[in-house]
């Protein structure tokens, strides 16, 4: 694919101030942030490739944007990713007469939802990974940089053809499986443990597997890391797939973005 069109929308002014920190780092993206109007959005998205969603999915306001624009990408057969902001609470707030939860399950039932800071554990275990590493070093918060390599897991592969050609109507394919994704950044050590407790890997439907990689020796380590996520899929049928990156600030071993379902 030579042009895609990707879109990014911020539902709220505190994911319109993490997108803007990020804009500057993630190529590719037409970032539509401020105020959202129907008409512009509507036109913006009748082309789109990739319509990206930011929100704080536990502000009803943001949750009514959010359900508008998924209702409409859906009628239009655009693939769209949700990214809440923080972990969804389903307590049904006074007043709300449990319209927020109904808007809420048809997010996730239209969309592919995932939740940023969803992961304690996960969140110390990618401080080791390079990426992470240098960007928290280059003063962004974490919530920043878990956005930003969340996007460029799935934008990279399209636009940064180094070793292998990636089209976007795999990842549209992969996208036809709604509902709620979750993101993991692995360093090569990290991902050669988890390919040993490989028993909730074989629970996934849909994998995508980003590999960020030096360009030095890349074909080898690329070819090492894609082994040890194909066995950590050994037995299981999820639609996989793989890509390269070449990426500076990846000095040696390899970081490994896994967004899955």
């Amino acid at each position: 694919m030579d042009k895609a069109n990707f879109y990014c929308y911020a539902g709220g002014k505190e994911s319109e101030s993490i997108c803007n920190d990020i804009t500057g780092e993630v190529g590719g993206v037409d970032w539509q942030l401020g105020y959202i109007d129907h008409e512009e959005f509507h036109k913006k998205i009748y082309s789109a490739d990739l319509v990206i969603i930011v929100a704080n999915l536990n502000d009803s306001s943001e949750v009514n944007r959010v359900d508008y624009m998924v209702n409409l990408t859906v009628r239009l057969n655009v693939p769209t990713l949700v990214f809440a902001l923080y972990p969804i609470s389903l307590t049904i707030r006074v007043g709300e007469k449990g319209s927020w939860l109904e808007q809420l399950e048809n997010i996730r039932n239209t969309a592919v939802l995932t939740v940023l800071d969803d992961d304690i554990e996960g969140s110390n275990m990618n401080k080791f990974a390079s990426l992470t590493q240098h960007y928290i070093s280059e003063g962004l918060s974490y919530l920043s940089t878990r956005l930003m390599i969340a996007i460029r897991a799935i934008i990279d592969p399209v636009i940064r053809q180094e070793l292998i050609g990636v089209d976007f109507a795999d990842y549209r394919l992969a996208f036809a499986n709604k509902g709620f994704y979750q993101i993991k950044e692995y360093s090569y050590e990290f991902l050669i443990q988890a390919e040993v407790n490989n028993y909730n890997w074989l629970q996934v439907k849909v994998i995508f597997a980003t590999i960020y990689l030096n360009s030095k020796d890349a074909i080898d380590i690329y070819s090492s890391a894609s082994r040890a996520i194909s066995n950590m899929l050994n037995g299981s049928d999820a639609l996989l797939l793989v890509c390269p990156v070449i990426e500076e600030y990846v000095e040696c071993a390899p970081t490994i973005v896994i967004f899955y379902n």
